[in-house]
């Protein structure tokens, strides 16, 4: 994406995911040398769910919930701490964006997330989770919520 938006070849404002795919489908001849462009790489390893309204275990070893887990840079968070989120999320399919506040507990890593104040939402499975997930780019504000004492010996 950032490639693509470095190239004009997208806006920074219209990049998600369905444009990404979209722009590879419409460039069939570009998209293979795109892709060698970066050399980052995720492996899977394909495991039964246990519960299907949950997702896969997360690198802090138990289930993501959709809409309450996050994933987020170990550097600055550790796994397990819940976090309070003020953001707007996108609506379903094309609608307009929608309040997202709410509780979440950090849950998970990723390669792309990156700071202390970033973090992305499991969303779930599915057309509709994935739809939320690959347009979900949105501002917000995210709150580490402490213990007074463990709050206290920060300062």
């Amino acid at each position: 994406g950032r490639i693509l938006v470095e190239r004009g070849e997208i806006a920074r404002e219209q990049l998600s995911m369905q444009s990404i795919r979209a722009w590879l489908g419409a460039n069939p001849a570009k998209a293979h040398a795109l892709m060698n462009e970066n050399a980052s790489f995720v492996f899977f390893k394909e495991l039964a769910i246990a519960d299907p309204k949950l997702g896969a275990d997360g690198a802090q070893g138990v289930a993501l919930r959709p809409e309450a887990s996050l994933a987020v840079d170990l550097r600055f968070h550790g796994l397990g701490a819940p976090k309070w989120i003020e953001a707007n999320a996108p609506g379903a399919d094309s609608a307009p964006d929608v309040p997202f506040q709410r509780l979440v507990v950090a849950q998970d890593t990723g390669g792309a997330i990156r700071g202390p104040v970033r973090g992305d939402v499991y969303w779930g499975a599915g057309a509709k989770a994935e739809n939320i997930a690959g347009r979900m780019a949105h501002k917000g504000k995210l709150y580490v919520l402490l213990p007074k004492p463990v709050a206290a010996r920060l300062n």
